[in-house]
C-alpha cells in the first residue's frame, strides 16, 4: 500500500497535537506529585501514580472485554517496560533531588535523542523542519530557565539519565504500535512499575490523608490521559516529526508556578515561552501545508 504524503503529513499534524495534549497533561499530574513527594516519598508517590493510572486501564479493558496482555511480541512490551521503569523512577528520584524547572529543562532534552535514534533504529525519513522545530524549542527551554552550576547537581544527572532512557523508549513505543494496542503497551508498564514499587519500598509506606489520596489519584487520571495522548499520537505519526513538542510543558509549568506559587515570569521566560511557541508553530504550519 503507497501512502500519499499529503496524509503523512496530515497524520503528523494531527499527532503532533496529540503530543502537545500529552505533555501538557503530563504537567499538571508531575506538579501534582512533586507536591507530595516530601510527604511519602519516591516509591509511595510511584506507588500511587501508578496504581491511580491502572485502574481505569483495567476497568477501560474489562469493559470492552480485552485481554490487555494478549501479545504477540511479549518480549519487547517487557523490555521496553523495563526501560519506562527505570525512566520513570529517575525521573521521580529528579524531582525529589531538584526543583521541577531543573528537571524539565534537561529532561526535555530527549527531544533532541529522538530524531537520530529514530533515524538509526526506525529508519524515518529526516526533514529539516524537525530539526529545526527542536533547536528552536530548546533555546527557549535554556533562555527560560538559564540553567547554572545547578546542572551538575544529583536531581539534574537523574534527570538527563531519565531523557536518554525516554527517547530510545518512545522509538521502541512507535515501533511496536504498528501492531500492538495503546492499551497493552501501558499495561505492561504499569504491571511492572507496580512490583517494583511494591517490592522496593512497601514497608516504608506511611498512611496517605484521604484528602491527598483524592489529589493524587487525580493526578494519576491526568497521568494515564497524557500517556496515551502521547502513544496514541506515536501510533499515527513520526517519532522525529513529534520530538520538538514536548517543548510546550514548559508553558503550563510557567502557569502553575503563577497559581500556585505567585511567581511571575521574567523577560528571560518571555522570551523563551515565544521561541517555544515560535517553534511548535513553525512546524505544524509547515505541515498543514504540505497536507494540503
Amino acid at each position: 500500500m503507497i501512502v500519499s504524503p499529503k496524509r503523512v503529513f496530515s497524520a503528523n499534524r494531527a499527532g503532533y497535537c496529540f503530543i502537545i495534549l500529552g505533555v501538557c497533561l503530563y504537567a499538571f499530574s508531575d506538579a501534582i506529585m512533586k507536591y507530595y513527594m516530601p510527604l511519602y516519598g519516591v516509591n509511595q508517590i510511584t506507588f500511587i501514580r501508578t496504581i491511580s493510572r491502572f485502574i481505569p486501564l483495567l476497568i477501560f479493558a474489562a469493559y470492552k472485554g480485552i485481554n490487555p496482555l494478549k501479545s504477540d511480541r511479549v518480549g519487547e512490551n517487557i523490555f521496553r517496560s523495563v526501560l519506562a521503569s527505570v525512566a520513570t523512577y529517575t525521573y521521580m528520584l529528579a524531582y525529589r533531588y531538584t526543583s521541577m524547572i531543573d528537571v524539565i529543562v534537561v529532561g526535555y532534552s530527549s527531544a533532541i535523542f529522538v530524531i537520530p535514534l529514530s533515524i538509526l533504529i526506525l529508519k524515518e525519513k529526516f526533514y529539516a523542519i524537525d530539526a529545526w522545530a527542536v533547536a528552536i524549542g530548546f533555546l527557549g527551554v535554556l533562555i527560560a530557565f538559564r540553567p547554572g552550576l545547578g546542572i551538575f547537581q544529583l536531581g539534574t544527572m537523574f534527570a538527563l539519565i531519565s531523557a536518554i532512557i525516554s527517547a530510545l523508549n518512545q522509538v521502541i513505543i512507535k515501533r511496536l504500535s504498528a501492531t500492538e494496542k495503546e492499551l497493552t503497551i501501558m499495561f505492561y508498564h504499569h504491571i511492572l512499575l507496580l512490583l517494583i514499587s511494591i517490592t522496593v519500598g512497601f514497608c516504608g509506606f506511611t498512611p496517605v490523608i484521604p484528602e491527598h489520596a483524592v489529589v493524587l489519584f487525580v493526578g494519576g487520571l491526568f497521568g494515564v490521559l497524557a500517556q496515551y495522548s502521547i502513544i496514541h499520537a506515536l501510533s499515527i505519526a513520526t517519532s522525529s516529526s513529534l520530538a520538538s513538542g514536548t517543548y510546550t510543558m514548559l508553558i503550563p509549568v510557567t502557569i502553575l508556578d503563577f497559581l500556585v506559587y505567585d511567581k511571575i515570569p521574567d523577560l528571560f521566560i518571555i522570551v523563551g515561552l515565544c521561541l517555544i511557541v515560535i517553534g511548535s508553530s513553525l512546524i505544524l504550519k509547515k505541515r498543514s501545508k504540505k497536507a494540503e
